[in-house]
């Protein structure tokens, strides 16, 4: 008993001893924590609101000044010691003088107190890299996060202590970003004509009018008159002396043209992307010689964008869609070849906006009217009998067109959110009778392994299933019968081996255990039909068919 009590007490008396000779220690690192040393003519000290430092000096400061007492306050507190309390932001000098009348001084910078905010941010946000600036009626965050939507957040606790929030905050890591581009396009034409040539043919005379361009061959001699392709309407008077031929033009035509084109493209922030779908037309170019050179030109619907994800969850584009086509009407011959030209709409801009919102970043509304009054002077402005010696055409053309972009952070697909099926996967190709005789391009696959009645019938092997060649015998179908002995019997054709009791024609199926035995045969006919969008993308390929009723 008088041995346990002795040895605490030794356990007790060095434990006080450690802590004694702790403290003095700590109070000495604290101390000089505290304290600034100055022992150069020149220093610079960075202060926060509310807090206060020693100045020290090896020898006795007689004297001290500050040039802006109402950042900083001096109180001597000892012959060489001096304290600062700083009292509002701010930048300022403290002089000291020492006893020999050397000058020291020291360079302060006061700034605002952050630090609640500085570890709010770091408990509540560990993984981000955040520096806090406090300035007079402002706040400067800078550093890098790992995720976009963090900068909203850390955002919003700033705002609770300073009205003004200058946000210097990037994103780590590599963005990707999806651009959906919509250009869609409405053209509206509507043509007005009406003109009316005619031609009458005597015995020695004769009278031609063609201003509208509708008659084509006129042969005298014959008395006969063709036209050339352009007229509504054809009649004529023939008798024994004398003929006469109309060709009428009265036309009105309304056309309408829609232009809708989707492209989508994938990149990450700061890397330029295209994408081009259409196609390439060659354009003969004259070189010397006499020398035909050869230049391919692209069309179609082209997308060049650069994407940049800014700090605060926004996104800055660089967007220029272009959808241009073929326009024969306006091409050029070149050495009795004619190169189409290219009717062109494209837009160069660059938007400032977040991920999933949409912006009409470009649109037209342009009205187009062309008239053309073509007659033969003087008689084609006689009231009434002036409509036989002109024609008249009005085309007009109304185009509306818009472009909208909408960006979007993507991410690549999990193992369990890949689609199941893509375009065509789920159609196949028609067998002779559907190709034939029902025309069909294609037909729905049955199923993905060749297990169904259909795939059965053709003798596709279903997956897992054992080729055999050779007779086979039925089994019972609790499994207690071997497999037949391949090498028994002549060969025949090949038959299939699958799980299950099932005999169709002369092939017998064995089951591979008594698990199986119990499967219920399959119907030699499918008969269903979809009901909804059996894949990602839509319909697949034709219904369902019943071939029982075909």
């Amino acid at each position: 008993m008088v041995k346990t009590v002795i040895q605490r007490a030794a356990i007790v008396s060095i434990f006080c001893t450690l802590l004694v000779g702790l403290q003095p220690t700590q109070a000495q690192t604290a101390q000089q924590e505290l304290e600034f040393r100055v022992t150069k003519p020149s220093h610079k000290l960075e202060m926060v609101v509310n807090s206060s430092r020693i100045l020290k000096l090896d020898k006795e400061i007689p004297r001290a000044m500050v040039n802006n007492p109402n950042i900083v306050r001096v109180v001597p507190i000892s012959p060489n010691k001096v304290q600062l309390s700083a009292a509002q932001p701010g930048v300022t000098e403290v002089n000291l003088w020492d006893e020999n009348g050397n000058l020291h001084t020291v360079n302060l910078i006061v700034t605002g107190d952050a630090r609640e905010l500085d570890m709010l941010l770091k408990s509540e946000f560990p993984q981000a890299s955040i520096r806090v600036r406090p300035l007079r009626t402002a706040v400067v965050l800078s550093g890098r996060v790992d995720r976009t939507e963090d900068v909203t957040r850390i955002i919003q606790l700033a705002d609770d202590y300073y009205p003004k929030v200058i946000n210097n905050v990037t994103v780590g890591g590599v963005q990707q970003v999806l651009l959906n581009v919509q250009v869609m396009e409405v053209s509206r034409t509507k043509l007005r004509a009406l003109g009316f040539d005619w031609a009458a043919i005597g015995q020695g005379d004769f009278v031609v009018q063609s201003v509208s361009g509708l008659i084509g061959e006129f042969a005298p001699d014959a008395g006969s008159v063709s036209g050339a392709g352009g007229a509504t309407v054809n009649f004529g008077i023939v008798g024994n002396d004398a003929s006469f031929y109309g060709f009428l033009e009265a036309l009105r035509e309304n056309n309408l043209a829609k232009i809708l084109a989707e492209p989508k493209l994938v990149t990450v922030s700061g890397r330029p992307a295209s994408f081009n779908s259409g196609g390439e037309f060659p354009i003969l170019v004259p070189q010397s010689l006499g020398t035909i050179g050869i230049e391919y030109k692209q069309f179609g619907t082209r997308v060049d964008f650069v994407p940049i994800v800014l700090g605060n969850g926004a996104i800055r584009l660089e967007v220029r869609p272009q959808v241009s086509e073929l326009d024969r009407a306006n091409g050029v011959s070149v050495q009795g070849d004619r190169i189409p030209a290219l009717r062109t709409r494209w837009a160069d801009t660059a938007v400032e906006m977040r991920a999933g919102q949409t912006l009409a970043h470009a649109g037209l509304i342009q009205t187009r009217i062309e008239s053309q009054n073509r007659g033969i002077p003087w008689l084609a402005d006689l009231p009434w009998a002036g409509d036989a010696f002109r024609r008249v055409e009005e085309v007009q053309n109304e185009i509306e067109l818009v472009v909208t972009v909408r960006p979007e952070l993507v991410d690549a697909l999990d193992p369990h959110e890949a689609p199941a099926c893509l375009p065509g996967s789920q159609t196949t190709s028609p067998q002779d009778t559907e190709l034939y005789f029902r025309g069909y391009l294609e037909v729905p696959r049955c199923c993905a392994d060749g297990s169904c009645s259909r795939c059965q019938a053709d003798g596709i092997p279903a997956q897992g299933e054992t080729i055999i060649h050779g007779p086979v015998e039925a089994v019972p179908a609790d499994g207690s019968a071997p497999l037949p002995d391949l090498n028994q019997g002549a060969f025949r054709s090949p038959q299939i081996y699958r799980p299950g009791a099932v005999s169709r024609g002369a092939s017998t199926v064995v089951p591979a255990s008594a698990e199986s035995a119990t499967r219920s045969p399959r119907p030699n006919v499918t008969t269903e039909k979809s009901t909804g969008d059996p894949g990602l993308f839509g319909q697949v390929g034709y219904d369902v068919l019943d071939y029982q009723k075909r």
